[in-house]
């Protein structure tokens, strides 16, 4: 039996939305929707859905700014996104895909050509990272698990969620509030001051590599762009 890949749809034009629907129905796709960007963004933190169609202008969020925090979520940073729009100015394609899309479509779009980009961006993800590394660390992404040198390292939940979101975009420096939305999500009872705490105890675990996670004056933390990550792949099921 085939499982039905599913497709969230963010889109607050309702005949839009309803035609997509339809559409992706009728070839396969299982489909949810949502008519405004917080509860989009709601409904794909929950759903964890295969691929996401984002308008870009949207009521309560607009698309660039649910694209951002899907993508600095580690729960949701790989889930796919093509981005709709009726504007097709080069500055908004850039900035959509600047915030981490796959695909840009402008509106107005045959459902062929939509049938099509949604398929090119599947097959591209199909291969799903199960484990990262950066010089002698390796995380095991699904089994919550971290060696260093091939020795376990001990790591709680929290902390393995913010190690994981850091060693995931080298170089980038996360603000305290931005790793606890990212690493553990908006329902997280982690405050700013905690995430020091929980930081210190990663770099006591990784003993001589604490290093790796490097403290940015006046912003926060980030793992060193000195090294790159280089993904594991591992089929998706």
């Amino acid at each position: 039996m085939t499982i039905k890949k599913h497709i969230l749809c963010i889109e607050d034009e309702l005949d839009i939305q309803e035609i997509i629907a339809y559409n992706l129905g009728n070839n396969g796709y299982q489909v949810s929707l949502a008519a405004d960007g917080l509860s989009g963004l709601e409904l794909a933190q929950k759903q964890l859905p295969d691929l996401i169609l984002l308008d870009m202008m949207l009521p309560k969020l607009n698309g660039m700014q649910v694209c951002e925090r899907l993508k600095s979520n580690a729960k949701t940073q790989a889930i796919p996104i093509i981005m709709l729009s009726a504007r097709s100015e080069e500055a908004d394609v850039i900035g959509g895909l600047g915030q981490g899309a796959d695909d840009y479509i402008t509106k107005p779009f045959s459902q062929a050509e939509l049938l099509a980009r949604i398929s090119v961006v599947l097959r591209r993800t199909h291969v799903a990272v199960k484990s990262l590394s950066i010089g002698p660390l390796n995380l095991n992404i699904d089994g919550y698990s971290c060696t260093l040198a091939d020795q376990t390292i001990k790591l709680t939940t929290t902390e393995f969620k913010l190690l994981h979101t850091l060693v995931a975009q080298p170089g980038r420096a996360f603000s305290r509030e931005q790793l606890i939305l990212s690493a553990l999500g908006e329902q997280s009872e982690v405050v700013d001051r905690n995430v020091d705490v929980h930081i210190g105890s990663i770099r006591k675990s990784l003993g001589s590599a604490a290093s790796l996670i490097e403290t940015v004056r006046g912003v926060g933390y980030r793992c060193s762009p000195k090294l790159s990550p280089k993904p594991n792949p591992g089929t998706k099921a």
